[in-house]
């Protein structure tokens, strides 16, 4: 009797995600890590190895042009737009730099914040007693310096603050001799004697009627109808004299600048350092500190100093490099000032400085010496810097860092964008701008905006100069002028003079639109190619396990031979019922929020590979993804 055979079923494969990390925008489709995504806009971390798609954004308030900068002043929104600065809606100054993509930076210091928008250095606060704040030129309040202190008539003495660059007035003091007549200033050339003071036997300043001197401008004299009396205590100053001179140029070297952070003497954030002059592409200056002269009970002169961000000595200054590649950033590494170049010849591209005291004739100064110089990539961008567990920055290679070796303590940098460097070469970095979020470098171009994770990093083997990379995101959201953070919450300043911030709270249902306009985030996987990659596979069965929401839903695609076709729409399976948001057109009345794995049969036959899409494009709908599995056989070989 002749015997049948039953042929064995075909062996099932099993490909199941489970764990979420970024996207993957460098290697191609095939290559990518299966926990990886190579396209999935819009999405983000939930919690590490969990995604979703992001919140969306809402509008707060419009000006009148270009947003080029948002900054806080005692809990202040200030504004600047087009040539306008603004509080609230109020216009506080109208003539500030308005050139492309030149943004402003500020600080707040004692109440009042400065600004630098590459045209005039401005400062907000209130002023003599004012109850309203108003923007000043900071040359209107600048520190008047005393240059020279225990002056002879003749003009012998002991230099004490250098002259400040931002405005044009100076102090000598001298101490009478009972006899001379003629008193010679620290310069000569100048414009203006301003004031003339001598201290009378109480030991106050009283002015002295000009009628009681003559001036030689030229010489820079004042010479007394009779010589002033010495003084009471004879080592005590008794004449002070204050006068101008302009010099071309000093006002624009500080006026001009476009790049600022703020740093001191061993660490310390008490000096504002300033760059990015298009005059002086290789040249930053550091502001000085504001001294007071008292004396104590036995007569002995004593100082008071206290950081002043108005007073830049005209030899406070560092020439940084070769002036072919300009100063573009700080960032701050430890007790370190970093000075970022852009792209030089040589490759030396990164200078460190350490801030201490030095004596110099006598005198106390800081100086900011160099320290270390690094080779390697150089900034692209003057305000992409952000500090996230480290210092970063935009290169022409991807985003950076700038790391202590641990053992010799040597500095170098280290690329930390490899799953997004392939998308970054093609976007316009010296443009871009950033900000940290919570635990995320947010970089937004004009195209688009990219995010580095800081809570999830790993070893990638082809960058092996790096220690570690962070996992990458991507919103489709162009036209950001600038990025800023404003009560805990991420907002953002538009080409057209709008500010937007978005949403913070994840489970609400509205929260999931940009300005009214709904979300089109999806998660793509690799190329799922099996356990041989030139068997035929037969995929019969795909799944997705999905965070339930009041409202949520998605759509499954699939990519084979290079042409996307949708397979299936999960409905309301994911929903649960809540009497607080009810949209009758998917309504679901079930009470379980817990995930929801929602998968059905398919037919995918005959092919080698195939790429699958979780796709959420609706209006105010979550979308948060926890697994994904497919189900295939493999049997005979590929043909094409």
């Amino acid at each position: 009797m002749r015997q049948l055979s039953v042929p064995s079923q075909v062996a099932r494969t099993v490909t199941k995600i489970e764990s979420f990390k970024g996207v993957d925008l460098t290697n191609a489709a095939s290559n990518v890590d299966i926990s990886r995504s190579p396209e999935a806009p819009n999405m983000i971390r939930d919690v590490p190895g969990k995604v979703r798609k992001r919140m969306g954004y809402y509008f707060d308030t419009e000006y009148d042009d270009f947003i080029h900068g948002v900054f806080h002043l005692n809990g202040e929104r200030i504004v600047h737009a087009g040539t306008k600065l603004y509080m609230g809606t109020t216009v506080l100054y109208s003539d500030m730099q308005d050139v492309g993509f030149n943004r402003s930076k500020a600080w707040e210091i004692g109440g009042r914040l400065y600004i630098l928008d590459g045209k005039t250095y401005l400062v907000v606060g209130k002023f003599n007693g004012e109850t309203s704040y108003t923007a000043k030129k900071v040359s209107e309040i600048a520190t008047v310096p005393i240059v020279s202190i225990a002056r002879t008539p003749n003009g012998e003495g002991q230099q004490y603050q250098e002259y400040n660059l931002i405005q044009p007035k100076f102090i000598n003091m001298f101490i009478a001799d009972g006899t001379t007549k003629i008193y010679q200033l620290s310069s000569d050339s100048i414009q203006s004697v301003d004031l003339v003071e001598q201290m009378n036997s109480d030991g106050d300043w009283v002015t002295v009627a000009a009628s009681k001197y003559t001036t030689n401008l030229e010489l820079g004299t004042v010479t007394f109808r009779t010589a002033p009396e010495a003084p009471t205590v004879k080592s005590r100053d008794n004449i002070r004299i204050t006068a101008s001179k302009v010099i071309a140029g000093y006002a624009d070297m500080i006026n001009k600048c476009t790049i600022s952070i703020v740093y001191g003497v061993n660490g310390a954030t008490d000096r504002l350092f300033v760059g990015g002059n298009p005059d002086y592409p290789n040249r930053d200056w550091f502001s000085g500190y504001k001294s007071t002269i008292s004396y104590d009970s036995d007569d002995r002169p004593e100082m008071a100093s206290f950081e002043d961000f108005t007073f830049f000595g005209d030899l406070s200054y560092s020439t940084i490099g070769l002036d072919t590649n300009e100063i573009v950033g700080y960032s701050l590494v430890g007790n370190y000032l970093a000075t970022h170049k852009s792209v030089g010849e040589d490759g030396r591209n990164v200078i460190m400085r350490y801030g201490e005291y030095t004596t110099l004739n006598g005198v106390i100064r800081p100086s900011f010496r160099i320290v270390n110089v690094i080779q390697g990539v150089g900034a692209v961008g003057k305000d992409n810097f952000a500090y996230l567990n480290e210092s970063l920055f935009a290169t022409e290679q991807g985003i950076y860092a700038i790391t202590a070796q641990d053992i010799t303590g040597e500095k170098y940098t280290q690329n930390r964008s490899f799953y997004i460097n392939g998308a970054l070469a093609k976007e316009d970095l010296e443009h871009s701008c950033a900000v940290v979020y919570k635990d995320f470098y947010v970089l937004a171009t004009p195209r688009r905006v990219y995010i580095l994770d800081g809570l999830q990093k790993v070893y990638e083997k082809n960058s092996p100069l790096s220690s570690f990379q962070y996992e990458c995101y991507y919103w489709d959201i162009p036209n950001i002028s600038y990025l800023f953070v404003e009560d805990e919450t991420l907002c953002f300043g538009t080409y057209d003079g709008k500010i937007m911030k978005f949403y913070t709270d994840k489970t609400k249902q509205t929260a999931y639109n940009d300005n009214g306009k709904a979300i089109k985030a999806r998660w793509d996987t690799n190329a799922i190619d099996g356990k041989i990659f030139y068997k035929k596979k037969n995929f019969r069965y795909l799944s997705a396990q999905i965070a339930p929401a009041i409202n949520t839903s998605y759509e499954a695609w699939a990519e084979v031979k290079g042409i996307w076709k949708r397979l299936f729409n999960s409905g309301a399976k994911a929903r649960y019922f809540d009497f607080s948001y009810v949209d009758f057109g998917k309504i679901n009345f079930s009470s379980d929020a817990t995930p929801r794995t929602i998968g059905t049969k398919i037919r995918i036959k005959k092919i080698d590979k195939v790429r699958f899409s979780f796709r959420n494009e609706e209006l105010n709908e979550p979308f948060g993804l926890y697994a994904i599995g497919t189900e295939f056989t493999e049997n005979g070989n590929y043909k094409g």
